[in-house]
């Protein structure tokens, strides 16, 4: 269970057509209890959801609702992007990260935010920092328990590691995206202390893609994706075990993050929690594979 408790349940899915890859589609409200249902009962104690994942929010509130638990999961959100909105004025953005708390809060039914990200890292420095001080006012007055930033690229996490006030931080980290353990950043976050959600661990769909069948926009990706097939024969071990189990064993973080439309997938991700490692030889190879891979494939902003 203790090994389990490091999954968290991405629910970016529950609420939209998330993922290159996904061919499930949205699950009905029937189907997304039943799945919330099973991760909490298999030990997952941590939910990510989004206002940007449609009515993600919504169906976590009322589903854990209606399953009376004794014990909640820990349900981390975010705060739309301020700066994207142009406001002019301290108090029409004051008023924005209201609004959004207090809609987070009653589709979640809380009466308190476990934690709130902000998911444009972009928020940490908007108007010298206006966002994160009203985020931390939230935070004094405990309508906010821990605070962090959702980033995508390591000068982002520069910032971060500047400002010295977050409890948590989101980021991508795949076979393909190396480039926060090329750098360190892990190592730094760790001596910290701050809680690291690793997000994207199959690259939105993109890893378990068969190269023949990638659409024209990332065409690039077909011959990285070609090497990870040869890699995954030579090896014995599949694709998915390759990408999940690089993750499980980096230094620093804390949670995976496992978007599932179907119990079925939520089940493969549980059972590779229990695999043994990968071999250092095999994680050092796979660091030489795909150390510098373009930006354009590891950045799905990029792919539209």
């Amino acid at each position: 269970m203790k090994r389990l408790s490091r999954l968290m349940l991405g629910t970016a899915q529950l609420g939209g057509n998330y993922g290159i890859a996904n061919a499930a589609g949205i699950p009905s409200m029937q189907k997304s209890c039943e799945l919330i249902k099973y991760a909490v009962s298999s030990g997952i104690g941590y939910f990510d959801t989004a206002p940007g994942y449609g009515e993600s929010e919504k169906i976590i509130g009322d589903c854990l609702n209606k399953l009376h638990l004794n014990s909640r999961p820990v349900i981390v959100t975010k705060l739309p992007s301020v700066q994207r909105l142009g406001f002019q004025t301290e108090e029409e953005r004051k008023n924005v990260v209201y609004s959004s708390i207090i809609s987070s809060l009653k589709n979640l039914r809380l009466s308190a935010l476990e934690m709130c990200l902000l998911h444009d890292p972009l928020d940490m420095n908007y108007q010298n920092g206006e966002i994160i001080k009203i985020l931390s006012d939230l935070k004094q007055r405990q309508i906010i328990h821990k605070i962090g930033v959702s980033v995508y690229d390591p000068q982002d996490i520069e910032m971060y590691l500047n400002l010295g006030c977050f409890d948590s931080i989101q980021m991508p980290i795949n076979l393909f995206d190396q480039r926060w353990i090329r750098e360190g950043m892990l190592e730094k976050l760790s001596e910290k202390g701050i809680e690291v959600f690793a997000r994207s661990i199959y690259l939105q769909g993109l890893l378990v893609m068969e190269p023949e069948k990638l659409p024209e926009k990332l065409k690039q990706a077909k011959k990285p994706l070609e090497r990870l097939s040869e890699y995954s024969k030579e090896t014995g071990i599949s694709i998915k075990e390759l990408s999940f189990l690089f993750v499980r064993e980096l230094p620093g973080v804390s949670k995976i993050i496992i978007g599932c439309e179907t119990i079925d997938q939520l089940k493969e991700n549980l059972a590779m929690m229990e695999l043994p490692p990968l071999r250092q030889e095999t994680i050092k190879e796979i660091h030489q594979l795909f150390m510098d891979m373009p930006i354009n494939i590891i950045d799905p902003r990029r792919w539209k």
